[in-house]
């Protein structure tokens, strides 16, 4: 007997502590007013709703044609408060109210889910689409993580999806990683120039030229410098494709890849012969 009456009481307590929807709201302004009181409504607004939010502000003119009126707070079913102002618009053709905010919110979610767009909370503004009065739901749903909202106007009498505005699954635009720079290549390292011992030194000639042992020596010093001069042109040709691809995949989403895998480079030629100069010192190799 005492689970029973717990379990009712835990159903009567959540049942008050549930929100009011907008036509909630509008019934306990028209108990306390009149039902011909809402006749001058022009809007109702709720903010932060979870679906629904915690109160209703309900603007209502003073009299028809007038510009000056009241909006109440009303909190559950009783009116928290009331202050004057002005009452813009105009009055909601309440017999065309056919959607509640519970059901506009529902179209509204129907609509986020099919971009993805995420959201933490709903504001809500029912209002007068038109002269005519004829009433028009306005659902902004907030993403507090990125702060991008969405928008969707729906009709109030048919429950029809008129527009939306912003509803896209991307998130606030992040700071792009610091792109990292290509690894800079070193420069060669100084080849120590052939000096061959006192006693083997080859005279000039009369024509002033070196010996063919010493021309040989040079014309392979300046084999190795041109080979080593594209290898390093090839490798920062490689990295700025690869650069180039980093924004292009970036900005478009595409996985293009012109650089090619690492390390691909053209066949290298086979290493010079050494001469039969036993003194010859090997250059340092050129980093990729």
């Amino acid at each position: 007997m005492r689970t029973a009456l717990l379990a009712f009481a835990v159903i009567i307590a959540s049942q008050a502590a549930r929100a009011a929807t907008a036509y909630e709201a509008l019934r306990v302004l028209g108990e306390k007013k009149g039902e011909s009181f809402l006749d001058n409504t022009t809007e109702v607004r709720g903010d932060k709703g979870a679906p629904e939010p915690k109160s209703w502000k309900i603007t209502v003119k003073s009299a028809a044609g007038s510009a000056s009126g009241k909006t109440f707070s009303v909190q559950g079913k009783q009116i928290a408060g009331d202050r004057a102002g002005r009452a813009e618009g105009a009055s909601l053709n309440m017999s065309q109210l056919s959607l509640d905010s519970d059901g506009a919110h529902t179209v509204a979610e129907r609509e986020a889910k099919k971009t993805a767009f995420a959201y933490d909370h709903a504001s809500y503004w029912l209002h007068a689409g038109s002269k005519s009065g004829v009433p028009v739901w306005e659902v902004r749903l907030i993403d507090d993580q990125s702060g991008n909202a969405a928008t969707v106007n729906i009709s109030a009498t048919t429950g029809k999806v008129l527009s939306t505005d912003g509803l896209s699954a991307r998130r606030k635009p992040v700071a792009a990683a610091p792109v990292a720079e290509p690894d800079a290549v070193p420069a060669p390292a100084p080849v120590p120039r052939y000096q061959p011992a006192r006693e083997e030194r080859p005279a000039r000639t009369t024509s002033g030229k070196f010996s063919p042992g010493i021309q040989q020596a040079s014309d392979d010093m300046n084999e190795f410098l041109d080979r080593a001069g594209n290898r390093v042109g090839n490798h920062m040709a490689r990295r700025g494709r690869q650069i180039g691809d980093f924004f292009h995949n970036l900005f478009t989403g595409d996985r293009r890849d012109t650089a090619g895998p690492h390390g691909s480079r053209p066949a290298q030629e086979p290493a010079p012969q050494r001469g039969a100069d036993e003194d010859y010192v090997k250059p340092s190799r050129v980093r990729d």
